[in-house]
């Protein structure tokens, strides 16, 4: 009977070791930053325009391996702001007719959401994950991006990735950049899209159940001490037998 409880515990230090970063919720805010929109021939082909992102981060593994993780990664920005922007006034004719004429440039908010989102995680060490990520969804501004025949709905795509560094045992700070694209899909007249060079910066709290928040190296020692402390018994209990 002891040596049967010796490897259970034996088993607990060697199979769970990682199930702290693994088994819960990690979730965040961050801020991005992206200057000067990327100008290419197939995607955004919008030039001028800067990006700002505060944004709330989330993830949850569901699959699971000794080293990295798959998760469901979904994201929530409550304010994207894009630089030079055009301003517009509609303009009725004297026959009735209405059109839009830009009357000059400014920053335009929106509010994104990117519902459908995963992103992969290794261990590099005892306190170092590196990732990568990606995601779609939408985002909603307050005016027509990036032209004035274009929506002011734009749907999302977006990949990336970068470190985790678990500075506590259930605080981590998250170090990224992703290549964000918004446009309409072609579901208006104009549709030049916007392309982001986006750094970020953000921090993760695992929140949810969990078996062991502590860092690895605390949870190995701690069960080795349990270990040793149950080898003991055994022995006494042998002894006195």
């Amino acid at each position: 009977m002891a040596a049967s409880t010796v490897a259970r515990v034996s088993a607990q230090t060697t199979g769970g070791e990682d199930e702290s970063w693994r088994s819960r919720w990690d979730v965040g805010p961050y801020v991005g930053v992206a200057r000067h929109s990327l100008v290419g021939t197939h995607l955004g082909v919008t030039p001028d325009r800067n990006h700002l992102f505060l944004g709330l981060h989330a993830t949850v593994p569901f699959i699971r391996s000794h080293r990295w993780t798959l998760s469901y990664a979904p994201e929530l920005v409550p304010l994207l702001l894009i630089s030079n922007n055009p301003t517009y006034r509609d303009v009725q004719q004297a026959d009735g007719e209405h059109f839009v004429v830009e009357d000059g440039r400014g920053p335009v908010a929106g509010v994104a959401i990117s519902p459908i989102g995963l992103e992969a995680q290794i261990r590099l060490t005892s306190r170092w994950r590196a990732y990568a990520a990606g995601a779609t969804g939408g985002v909603w501004f307050t005016r027509a991006v990036p032209t004035a025949y274009s929506r002011a709905f734009n749907y999302t795509f977006e990949v990336g990735g970068g470190f985790l560094w678990q500075y506590r045992a259930r605080d981590s700070l998250r170090v990224g950049y992703k290549f964000h694209h918004l446009s309409n899909l072609y579901s208006a007249p104009d549709n030049p899209g916007i392309d982001g060079a986006v750094f970020l910066l953000g921090f993760d709290r695992a929140i949810g159940s969990h078996q062991d928040s502590r860092p690895r190296k605390t949870r190995m020692r701690s069960s080795s001490a349990s270990s040793a402390r149950v080898k003991a018994r055994s022995r006494g209990g042998c002894d006195s037998m």
